[in-house]
């Protein structure tokens, strides 16, 4: 549990503070990409809204949550809940970027341009998606910050903050490289997988089957692989229609 007390001033709060930015990043790496990936279809100045809403609203979950790691813990299925909402957000991205492109609408210029997805969407989206993911590191960086509250949130506000610059940058790459949003979608899946295996009350029943390291894994990727499929080929069988 975080106790509501500060370390020394100094350099004692460089190791540990490093410590806790250094965690949060590599743990926390994929959120970018998902994170990005849900604010691509708003225009520039709502996206740049829904990120820094979403990673605020993230980032005072994150610390509620590393203050209630002990207690989260005990409760029944909670990453196994988790691991549920990331399969349906996973396979929501790809539903609405094939809305988008289904519902367009033509500019001056005559080009087609996909419609924008709404701003409370992507931010629920967003604020789901990072906290659900971030469930499996919390204690790694409660654990860093020794139960020192005032670190904690320092450290948190750090990396999540050069997190969402990532975001930003990730969203803008997915309007040239649109395949990012699969691949991001494929992370989802994968995160969604290994919190199902290391879920307290699952985790007793796979152990005692290895073979579902293998086949939890390749459910998950496949329900997102299959439903990525069946739009795409969705899309293209109306686009040929269309002509």
């Amino acid at each position: 549990m975080i106790e509501l007390s500060g370390p020394a001033t100094g350099l004692e709060w460089l190791g540990p503070l490093g410590g806790i930015i250094l965690v949060d990043l590599v743990l926390s790496g994929d959120n970018a990409l998902v994170i990005g990936a849900a604010a691509a279809g708003l225009r520039k100045k709502q996206r740049w809204w829904a990120i820094l809403l979403g990673g605020g609203g993230a980032i005072v979950l994150r610390i509620l949550f590393t203050i209630l790691a002990t207690f989260l813990l005990q409760m029944p299925l909670l990453q196994a809940v988790g691991a549920v909402i990331l399969l349906y957000i996973a396979v929501r991205l790809l539903i609405d970027r094939s809305h988008e492109w289904e519902h367009t609408s033509t500019t001056q210029g005559g080009k087609e341009q996909p419609e924008q997805k709404g701003f409370m969407a992507a931010l629920l989206t967003i604020l789901v998606a990072d906290v659900t993911m971030s469930l499996d590191n919390v204690l790694a960086v409660g654990a860093l910050a020794s139960g020192h509250l005032p670190l904690l949130i320092i450290g948190l506000l750090i990396s999540i903050g050069l997190l969402l610059v990532g975001s930003a940058i990730v969203a803008s790459l997915i309007e040239r490289l649109p395949w990012l949003l699969d691949v991001a979608s494929l992370v989802l899946a994968w995160t969604a997988a290994h919190m199902l295996l290391e879920d307290i009350r699952l985790s007793l029943i796979f152990d005692n089957h290895p073979w579902t390291q293998i086949a939890i894994p390749a459910f998950c990727l496949g329900i997102v692989l299959l439903a990525d499929f069946y739009l795409w080929r969705r899309d293209k069988r109306k686009h040929i229609a269309k002509e």
